[in-house]
């Protein structure tokens, strides 16, 4: 226990510029908002998907079961995504270590690419089968060419969207992410420097 107060208190020296906390907690807030906003968008555009789905595809056991099944596996990443998103935002700056800073900048650097996370390989593995669940619904009405050429364009979405996605991700990532990190490299330098 004597281990644990001797770093509390170490940990509470360490000062950080006057007025950096409360401009960072700031920050940080504004990002959240920004991120629940983009997540609210996309959760309508997916309700929206999938009661159109289900409308369209209500005849078609098969294929309303791929297209849920993608649906569902998009959620499942995008609820992930978004409580990632939600626990950066919600970095508590009032008295800040340099682990913390270092702890911080991880996870704004982990934004870059999210797509390595178990819940992504779920969902591209759920999206790929729904896809090709919904071209299977129509086997009987196609052609062996028709449908392998359905199989191959249907299998390549998921990938499609993959590429998009790190395209889209890298872009917020530079406007987001790039001058929270300059501003929190920023600080731990200071913090660092008064170590010395």
């Amino acid at each position: 226990m004597a281990q644990f107060d001797e770093l509390q208190q170490l940990w509470q020296r360490q000062p950080m510029p006057p007025g950096d906390a409360a401009a960072l907690s700031h920050a940080f807030r504004r990002y959240g908002r920004r991120h629940d906003l983009i997540y609210l968008g996309k959760t309508i555009v997916i309700a929206c998907q999938l009661i159109f789905l289900v409308s369209i595809l209500r005849h078609r056991p098969l294929a309303l079961f791929g297209a849920c099944l993608a649906d569902f596996s998009a959620i499942l990443f995008m609820i992930s995504d978004w409580r990632t998103q939600r626990a950066i935002a919600r970095l508590n700056f009032a008295a800040p270590s340099v682990a913390f800073l270092r702890s911080a900048l991880a996870r704004l650097h982990a934004q870059r690419n999210p797509f390595r996370s178990p819940e992504f390989r779920i969902t591209m593995g759920g999206v790929w089968i729904g896809c090709n669940l919904i071209v299977a619904s129509r086997w009987a009405r196609m052609t062996l060419s028709d449908a392998l050429l359905a199989h191959a364009l249907m299998s390549a979405t998921p990938f499609a969207g993959y590429a998009f996605g790190r395209w889209i991700r890298g872009k917020r990532f530079e406007k987001e992410c790039r001058p929270l990190i300059e501003r929190l490299d920023r600080v731990l330098e200071i913090m660092e420097a008064d170590r010395v």
